[in-house]
Order: C-alpha cells, then structure tokens, then sequence
C-alpha cells in the first residue's frame, strides 16, 4: 500500500463551514473514496484520500492499495486515522462513501467502526438548493466547485478512473513508467476531490441565508423604494443578483395615478452594486417587484412602495354577502341593512375589502393583514406601517430565504 502524506500552507477551510458546527470545537475531516465500481459486492475500495486542519497546516493524506489484497490496510489506516475530535465532511457521503466503507469493513471482517451519522456532515444536503439559486445544469461537484472559485486541473470523471485502475494493476510490476502515469492520474483525480470539497463549503451563507446571523441592518427609503441592507458573518465568493419583474396592477387598485410614478420608476442601485454582472438582467419593464443582491459580505433588498388599494380577503367567506354595486363585503351580521337585490352570498373571490394605503410586498404571508390584488395570488402585501424594527431582519431573510425554496 502507498502512503502520500504531506502539509499544505497556501489553502484555508472556509470560514463558513463553522455554520454547520454549531459552536462545538470539531476539526473537520474532509474525505472521499475511489473504488472499483458502484456496488460494494464484488468491487473494493483502492483509493481513500483526506484533509484535515492542523497546527502546521493542512494535513493531506492518501491510502492507495495496489491490488485488492491491500484493501484491509488501506482500509485499517483510514479509520485509525479519524481522531476523537473529528467530524467526517462530505459530498452525498450519505448515499455512497459511507455506506460503502461500512460494507467493506463487514466483508473484509475487521474490527473497525466508521463514526456515526451525527459526526459527519454531508454538504451535497446543504448545498442542493444553489442548482435552483444560480440555474446550474446539475448538482455535480466538479459544478460547485467551479461556483466556489476552486479550478480543477484533473480532467476526467471517476468512471474513466476506473479502467486506469484496472490497467494500473496490470501493468505496475512490468510497465513502470505507464504504471507511473497512470497511478499520477489517479492521484490527482482523488486530491481534486479533496481540496475541491473543501472549498465548498463558501457556497454554505447562499443556501441557508435564514440560518445566519446579520449584522449591521439599516433601512432607508429614498423616491418611493423602500431599502434593507444588512452583513454577514461570512464573505461570499462571488456578487448574485435576482430581480423580480412587477406584476401588472389592476386599475380597480390603482388609487391615483401620478403616485404611481415612482412604483414604475428606476431602482437607482448605487454605483458598486450597479457594476456587478448579473446572470438575472434587468427585466424590460421599467418597474420590479423586489431586487436582491448578495455581494461579499452584504445583502441588499429594495422593494418599491406601492401606493394603492389592494384587497383583503375574508378566510371565512360564507359569513359574508357582497355587494356588486360597491364591490366590497360585508358579514351577515349587518345583511339586514342592505336590501336583498343589492347583496349576494360571497364567494372566496368576492369576500374582500379595499384598502387604500403604502404597501410593502412580500413573497409569504408573513406580516398581516395580507393584501393581495387578486384571490389566491402567490405574492401579497402589507401595509408598510406595519414592519417595525422587530421584523424587519425576518422579513429580508424571507426574501432570500426564497431563493433557495427554503
């Protein structure tokens, strides 16, 4: 069995990995696994390779067996190599790495034992919700890992590995020099795996904004946009921008229309923000209905405030009548005020009240009462007197929080 063991001083653990500690003091061991083929039956394990946070810098290591009888050491070194304090950090470990490493233990009958699901932390979890957040054509590592900045320089995908292996064995007693290149290969390939996880986890402060902490939250209103800005305890890779387009206002809620001005008006994002390539351009309408932004430690909300009457719908609408000619409802209670011709029984589309008001929106019902403008509407409202201090960092989270279907 070959052993490759040595220190690396120009790479560090993202900071936001620490999200997923929850304050204990654990060293995050990131590992993978290369193996002959998919199911443990019949295949075997030939490479493990993992990195670990020490004094001196990260410690990277690989076992690699040479043939399937050097399975048992490789397999031995790698668990005596998991310390008291460490917690096993992955990519969809869950459904492959570990199930496989506990099946092979069991053929190969050693008297080892792989850490439990609570010391292990799988990042392909946390991380599924970035495929909807950026468009990305699937959940890959290699795909994420381009996301977080980390350039691979190995060029093949684990089933290519495979026959190099199959050759490598073939050829390693009589071929040195191709047995050289081929095992190069196959180093390369696993130490991509490992120091590509291990920059995953920038990608964390995306996927479970709701999660973290903000700091420093301010909010401003400046011609009819309404701003929430607030830090994050971790920078992220790279500026992300979403802009929703505004949905049309039906004239029954428009109230006056030279207020409406600044609704459809310009967003006006200062210069830094301006700059930043979007993957979301800005739609051809001249209004949106919420523009966010991350961008390196900072998160930007800016909503327009609507000058309107939307309506707010009754849940129990059997318990009221509507009135056709004032389109409004009223309960059942005051029905004897109103003449029979002049009233109906409601129905959940015509069990509504108008209000004239400022609105903020909002993608959830939230902050109430909800307004909306028609029935069943996904994206609602609330009147803007009704944020306090108080709610004012849920109600951004929600917003990004959306982002990733959370």
């Amino acid at each position: 069995m070959k052993l490759i063991d040595r220190i690396i001083t120009d790479m560090r653990i993202p900071e936001a990995l620490s999200v997923l500690l929850n304050g204990e003091p654990r060293r995050p061991l990131f590992f993978d696994i290369e193996t002959t083929g998919l199911q443990p039956v019949g295949c075997y394990i030939y490479l493990i390779g993992c990195l670990t946070v020490t004094p001196e810098g990260l410690r990277f290591r690989q076992w690699f067996a040479e043939n399937a009888d050097e399975e048992p050491a490789l397999l031995t070194a790698f668990c005596e190599s998991i310390e008291a304090d460490n917690i096993l950090v992955h990519y969809n470990g869950t459904t492959f790495d570990i199930p496989f490493l506990n099946a092979r233990i069991r053929y190969r009958n050693l008297p080892l034992t792989m850490p439990r699901k609570e010391d292990s932390i799988d990042l392909y979890r946390y991380l599924t919700p970035c495929k909807k957040l950026f468009g990305l054509d699937n959940r890959r590592q290699p795909t994420l890992e381009k996301l977080a900045g980390y350039d691979r320089t190995d060029p093949y995908d684990g089933g290519t590995l495979i026959s190099f292996y199959t050759e490598y064995v073939a050829r390693c007693r009589f071929d040195h020099e191709r047995a050289a290149e081929l095992l190069d290969s196959l180093l390369l390939h696993n130490s991509d795996d490992i120091l590509g996880l291990s920059q995953l986890a920038s990608l964390l402060p995306y996927c479970m904004i709701a999660d973290l902490p903000f700091g420093r939250l301010t909010q401003s209103e400046e011609d009819g946009i309404f701003t929430i800005t607030a830090d994050l305890p971790y920078a992220l890779p790279k500026p992300f921008r979403k802009v929703l387009p505004l949905p049309e206002i039906p004239e029954a809620c428009r109230v006056d229309t030279s207020a409406n001005v600044d609704m459809y008006a310009d967003c006006g994002t200062d210069a830094a923000a301006a700059s930043l390539s979007s993957p979301f351009p800005k739609p051809d309408s001249d209004g949106y209905f919420a523009d966010l932004l991350l961008s390196d430690n900072r998160l930007r909300l800016q909503v327009p405030v609507y000058k309107m009457a939307p309506y707010f719908y009754f849940p129990n609408y059997k318990d009221y009548y509507y009135l056709p000619v004032e389109d409004k409802a009223i309960h059942k209670s005051l029905a004897a005020v109103v003449e029979k011709q002049y009233r109906k029984p409601a129905t959940r589309e015509t069990a509504r009240q108008q209000k004239n008001g400022s609105f903020l929106p909002q993608i959830t019902e939230y902050i109430g009462p909800v307004f909306r403008l028609h029935y069943g509407d996904e994206l609602c409202f609330f009147e803007k007197r009704a944020l306090d201090d108080a709610a004012l960092g849920e109600y951004l989270k929600k917003w990004f929080a959306f982002l990733t279907g959370n």
